[in-house]
């Protein structure tokens, strides 16, 4: 039951509405912002983060949320996403700007942060995640997620082989006191030994845990259990499916 209150009570703290803002070196990003000619104001720069990266010298990672809607009478805002490679003055290696629109709403993007990982997918191609976390604002159905997309340079911008894969999932239903039933999904990419069009295949390990509380003469008992299953994502037509 301690693991349940524990992730409820993270959840319900997350509904708060409150961003936080990422480590972020100031010269770095004014010098990114500079040579992408955008304004502090057209970016939400409490999402913005950086990495350094652990196999090329002299190189960081950054995304740089830009605002392309936002209503703040209603909380409302959606973003396209820069990520560069910089040198450690902010000098731009490579740019590239996601087509993909991440949308914060009743469904809140909480946090985005940069996976660095040994995502060695091809010959001399090692990837980097983004990762995106996303938590809903209802209370007796809470609910979150954490998606990844994969990237890695080519030339001076960057490809996209992965885009915005759920790997962790967490929903449910209760009467705010015990009664209810929850699900809690947790993925982990794997480096696979097989590969499709020279691009080694991702096998994802999935732990799924469903939890049904209720209470019992004063006291809240709950019921859990839990599976593992695997699938295998293939490289095709320029991205893992």
């Amino acid at each position: 039951m301690k693991r349940n209150i524990l992730l409820l009570t993270l959840i319900i703290s997350l509904c708060s509405g409150i961003l936080y803002a990422q480590e972020f070196d100031s010269i770095r990003l004014n010098e990114i912002l500079k040579t992408l000619n955008l304004d502090k104001t057209k970016i939400k720069e409490e999402l913005c983060t950086e990495k350094k990266m652990p196999n090329a010298e002299d190189s960081y990672i950054a995304v740089i949320p830009v605002v392309i809607m936002q209503d703040e009478e209603n909380y409302m805002f959606t973003v396209r996403n820069y990520i560069v490679i910089t040198d450690h003055k902010g000098t731009v290696k490579n740019q590239y700007f996601d087509p993909a629109e991440l949308t914060s709403d009743a469904v809140m993007l909480r946090s985005m942060s940069i996976d660095t990982g040994l995502y060695n997918i091809s010959n001399n191609i090692r990837a980097f995640g983004v990762k995106t976390d996303f938590v809903g604002s209802s209370r007796p159905n809470p609910y979150a997620s954490g998606t990844i997309s994969l990237y890695y340079p080519e030339g001076k911008s960057l490809k996209k082989v992965l885009d915005q894969y759920e790997l962790d999932s967490t929903h449910g239903e209760w009467d705010t006191r015990c009664n209810g039933e929850f699900k809690d999904d947790h993925s982990y990419i794997m480096i696979d030994r097989s590969k499709t069009n020279n691009f080694t295949d991702l096998k994802i390990k999935t732990i799924s845990v469903k939890t049904i509380n209720k209470e019992v003469k004063g006291e809240c008992d709950n019921t859990e259990t839990s599976k593992t299953f695997y699938r295998t994502l293939k490289f095709k037509n320029g991205k893992y499916r």
